[in-house]
């Protein structure tokens, strides 16, 4: 994959010496933590964008039959669902639809489940509409994390407990969930009238043979179901694209289209609109090569702790970009962990407790970048840990 060589010119949050001094103490770090790629773009997007900008013309668009033609497209060849095009909204955000869906389906102080670790704009979001984080925590035998279902029951079951969001694949933790363990989901959410939320942004980037399922899949099942996705991380589009809430259940979806209607949310944006029909129509092959240079990305890192006899556990994602390197063999305290692994590598990964208590002495890293400055950055983190 080619690294775009003109990140330095552009003022991203990753290498902001703001956030960085903040974050890390230092605005020298490797910023390996927000998650973006620093691959270029696929030719085929750059062209489309570039054709449309030299158009000139910038008046109001709507989205043509060919921009949901090869939506469905995608989703067909890619995860063998019927897109119904009538289910999916268009918002800014994945946290945009998540609180609309928040707010509009349950009361203040009611209870929303996650499953933490799990990634941090969903406590904020729960936090900002004044409702009760509900833990389901993730179960981890030391190699792997699964769910806890019996838990997951029990909380279910508490009337004021309305929602509950699902992360698949799992943010920080690299989990693909099974058709089986989507199954058991299913089952409780309906069982105990929980309207599901699933965030499936990462659902193209599946490593070593792994299958994704989206809960669309189950939608004939269980019908109270928010599907969020986008495929921003998938072609690196993050501060272009939108996002997608595709909801089966026409009650949800009205009730969440006349609040995004309200603040006049979802219209089209010309450069957006390009951008995600080039990707669904030309971005496979770029995709494939992404979905190899990460594995690949992962192999180094697991040899690199192998040939060092390093204490520090590579937990190996079945998706995403991401890895979660877990340290507990090394360090007793979380902060102490952050602070000298930062200080003493100049690597500047995410702390796991950002992603809920859970974490502790544990760190994501984000691999989508190229091969050397994998390599190096685990090298210097084996060095800090050392001794």
């Amino acid at each position: 994959m080619k690294i775009d060589k003109n990140l330095l010119n552009l003022p991203l949050t990753k290498t902001n010496p703001n956030s960085l001094n903040s974050l890390f103490g230092s605005d020298k770090v490797i910023p390996m933590w927000v998650a973006d790629m620093e691959f270029a773009i696929a030719k085929p997007i750059q062209k489309a964008l570039i054709d449309r900008v030299e158009n000139s013309s910038f008046g109001y668009e709507y989205k043509p039959e060919s921009f949901y033609s090869a939506q469905r497209k995608w989703y067909k060849n890619h995860y063998n669902i019927d897109l119904k095009i009538d289910e999916v909204l268009y918002s800014p955000s994945i946290t945009t639809t998540i609180s609309t869906v928040i707010e509009n389906f349950s009361d203040i102080s009611d209870g929303i489940i996650i499953q933490p670790p799990v990634f941090m704009e969903f406590r904020d979001v729960i936090r900002k509409t004044n409702r009760r984080i509900i833990k389901n925590p993730l179960k981890f035998d030391g190699n792997h994390y699964k769910i806890d279902f019996e838990d997951l029951k029990e909380k279910a079951k508490e009337e004021k407990n309305k929602i509950l969001i699902l992360c698949n694949p799992h943010n920080p933790v690299g989990r693909v969930w099974t058709k089986t363990e989507l199954k058991k989901i299913i089952s409780i959410c309906k069982k105990n009238n929980v309207l599901l939320i699933s965030d499936e942004i990462h659902k193209d980037i599946i490593l070593f043979g792994n299958q994704f399922t989206s809960v669309l899949s189950y939608s004939d099942e269980w019908e109270k179901l928010v599907v969020c996705s986008s495929e921003a991380k998938t072609f690196n589009l993050p501060s272009i694209s939108d996002s997608m809430a595709i909801i089966p259940n026409e009650n949800i979806r009205n009730s969440v289209k006349k609040s995004f209607n309200k603040y006049n949310l979802g219209r089209t944006n010309a450069l957006t609109r390009v951008a995600l029909e080039t990707a669904y129509n030309k971005g496979d092959n770029w995709l494939r090569n992404l979905i190899k240079t990460i594995e690949e990305n992962v192999n180094i890192i697991d040899q690199e702790l192998a040939k060092s006899n390093s204490k520090i556990k590579l937990i190996k994602p079945e998706g995403t970009y991401q890895v979660w390197l877990d340290f507990t063999d090394i360090f007793n305290d979380t902060k102490e962990m952050f602070q000298q692994i930062t200080e003493r590598s100049g690597v500047g990964m995410n702390a796991g407790h950002w992603f809920g208590r859970e974490g502790a002495l544990f760190m994501r890293m984000n691999i989508a970048t190229s091969k050397e400055k994998v390599k190096n950055s685990i090298q210097k983190i084996i060095k800090a840990v050392k001794n």
